[in-house]
C-alpha cells in the first residue's frame, strides 16, 4: 500500500534533513491515485507515485533504488534499472521466484532431494538470488543477502542489497561463477544477466 515508500521519504526528509525526492512505482492505478492524494494531503512535496511497471520506467538519476516484493522477473528489471542508472545503493526483498523452476535440472547428487516440489521451489529460490547476487557483485557492487524480517509475517524475507565499489572484483571470474551455477543446475536464462548483456 505504499507504507514503506512514505516512511522512506519521511526518514529521509524529516528524520535524517536530507532533501530527497521519492517515487514509488506500482501497477495499480487506484493505489497511485490514493498514495499521491495522501502525499499532498501530507505536504509531501518531493514525494510521487506512478502508475506502471519498472521495465518501462525511465530510471536516469537515482542515488537509492529500493524494490519490495516485485514479484518474479520484476525485481530483475529493478537491479537492471539500478545498475544502468549507478544507483549508489540497490536494496531489493524478491518475491514469486519463478522463472527458473521450469529450467533447473536436478544436478544427479540431489535428484532425490528435489524430486519433492518444494524443496525444488525453494533451491530454485536460492539459485536465482545466488545468482542475482553474483551479477551485482560482477558489475561493481558488493553484495550482502540476509532475512530482514521474521518468517511470521512473510515467508519472502531475502533481502539482497548492493552498495556501488570504486573496483570491482574480478570480473571474470565472477562471470565464470555465474556460467558454473547455471551449469550446475542446467539453467539456460536468467532475467537480469539477459538485461545487463543486452545493453
Amino acid at each position: 500500500k505504499g507504507y514503506l515508500t512514505f516512511a522512506t521519504y519521511d526518514y529521509f526528509n524529516h528524520v535524517r534533513g536530507i532533501r530527497a525526492r521519492v517515487t514509488g512505482v506500482d501497477a495499480r492505478e487506484e493505489l497511485v491515485s490514493l498514495c499521491n492524494d495522501i502525499a499532498r494531503a501530507a505536504e509531501f512535496d518531493g514525494l510521487e507515485f506512478r502508475q506502471g511497471f519498472i521495465r518501462e520506467t525511465e530510471v536516469a538519476e537515482v542515488d537509492i533504488l529500493i524494490a519490495l516484493h516485485a514479484c518474479n522477473t520484476a525485481t530483475d528489471e529493478a537491479m537492471f534499472k539500478g545498475i544502468a542508472a549507478g544507483a549508489a545503493i540497490i536494496i531489493c526483498a524478491p518475491c514469486c521466484h519463478q522463472e527458473l523452476r521450469p529450467q533447473m535440472v536436478a544436478p544427479q547428487v540431489l535428484r532425490g532431494v528435489l524430486r519433492h516440489g518444494i524443496m525444488l521451489e525453494r533451491e530454485a529460490e536460492l539459485a536465482t538470488d545466488g545468482l542475482r547476487a553474483l551479477l551485482l557483485e560482477q558489475h561493481g557492487y558488493a553484495t550482502k543477502v540476509f532475512e530482514f524480517i521474521s518468517t511470521e509475517h512473510t515467508q519472502k524475507n531475502t533481502m539482497i542489497v548492493g552498495v556501488r565499489r570504486e573496483q570491482t572484483d574480478d570480473v571474470e571470474a565472477l562471470a565464470r561463477q555465474v556460467q558454473e551455477l547455471k551449469n550446475f543446475y542446467g539453467i539456460k536464462e536468467q532475467h537480469l544477466e539477459t538485461l545487463l548483456t543486452k545493453n
